[in-house]
């Protein structure tokens, strides 16, 4: 398939199939409005007295229970997103392949091996991640030799030199993760299809995406532009029917309270559940476009593979 197959052939499986595929994305998607609630919920009593335009109460507690609600919280959206992954990849296989599919199969298929496809989600956040941790300790281990050299201050003069090198290896990590992650990303496909070990799926992945990274990066931008530009458009008609229904409020003399915050609150309702819809949209349009270029990149190396035995 060429590059204008590969996305024609996705956008009808996602047309004639949004509801299976959207509402199987509706999952990590409400896990990150929560994750957000709840983030705000812990960080709200630091931030409430700086709305009364009081002093700031920091304590130790409080700290400690933010960090706490933070680290499990990224905890449980892994665990989420590693189970979502293979969920609805299955289900975009099996609707490419003419198979109709349900929520609760596909979120099944995730769960009979959850282990095996968290392991891999680690696994594969451990190899882009491992370059950014030397990174951190190549800061770190600078910004400590620049206190020493400056009598536990900061030394301008080797900042100086620090700076470049910071800026150096950060782009050098930007690249790497972008490589590594077109290596891995049909990581999930081959462990669903070919029932292997999350070291296996990465091999796989490392085979099948030979040939076809570039097509694969540049599809990523594409469904990435036109998800931006989705959320652009839908942002100015929220803030748009927002603004018209504020005018027309103040036209009729309505009282702040409590239709003011009625109306902010079926707002803010309105746009969450467009931001969910727009996520859920997006994770939906990847996981199609893994399973339509899987099949593809394995129907091309076996077809390659089977006219070199025919040559031989």
């Amino acid at each position: 398939m060429t590059f204008g197959q590969i996305l024609d052939r996705m956008f009808q499986l996602m047309r004639a199939n949004w509801r299976p595929l959207v509402g199987i994305a509706l999952v990590p998607g409400a896990g990150v409005i929560a994750y957000f609630g709840a983030m705000f919920a812990a960080f709200f009593p630091l931030l409430k007295p700086v709305i009364l335009q009081q002093p700031p109460h920091f304590s130790l507690m409080t700290i400690v229970w933010f960090a706490a609600a933070y680290i499990l919280g990224v905890i449980l959206m892994v665990l989420i997103c590693a189970l979502y992954e293979p969920a609805g990849v299955y289900a975009a296989l099996e609707i490419n392949a003419g198979t109709r599919v349900t929520f609760r199969k596909a979120w099944a298929v995730a769960w009979s091996k959850a282990g095996r496809y968290i392991w891999l989600a680690i696994l594969r956040a451990l190899i882009v991640m491992l370059p950014i941790l030397v990174f951190g300790a190549l800061i770190v281990g600078s910004v400590g030799l620049t206190m020493a050299h400056g009598q536990g201050g900061l030394d301008p003069s080797l900042m100086v030199l620090v700076f470049p090198l910071f800026m150096l290896l950060y782009l050098a990590w930007l690249v790497y993760t972008v490589l590594i992650m077109l290596r891995l990303v049909l990581a999930v496909p081959a462990s669903v299809t070919e029932d292997v070990s999350a070291w296996r799926g990465l091999r796989r992945s490392n085979q099948l995406t030979n040939g076809a990274k570039g097509r694969i990066f540049l599809l990523f931008l594409l469904i990435y532009a036109i998800a931006y530009a989705a959320f652009l458009v839908a942002e100015m008609v929220i803030f748009f029917v927002a603004g018209i229904v504020a005018l027309a409020g103040m036209m009729l003399h309505l009282a702040m309270a409590p239709w003011g915050y009625v109306g902010i609150g079926v707002g803010a309702v309105v746009f969450i559940c467009a931001y969910l819809l727009w996520m859920a949209c997006i994770w939906a349009a990847y996981t199609t476009l893994f399973a339509v270029v899987y099949r593809d990149q394995r129907l091309r190396q076996e077809a390659l593979a089977g006219a070199q035995v025919q040559a031989g």
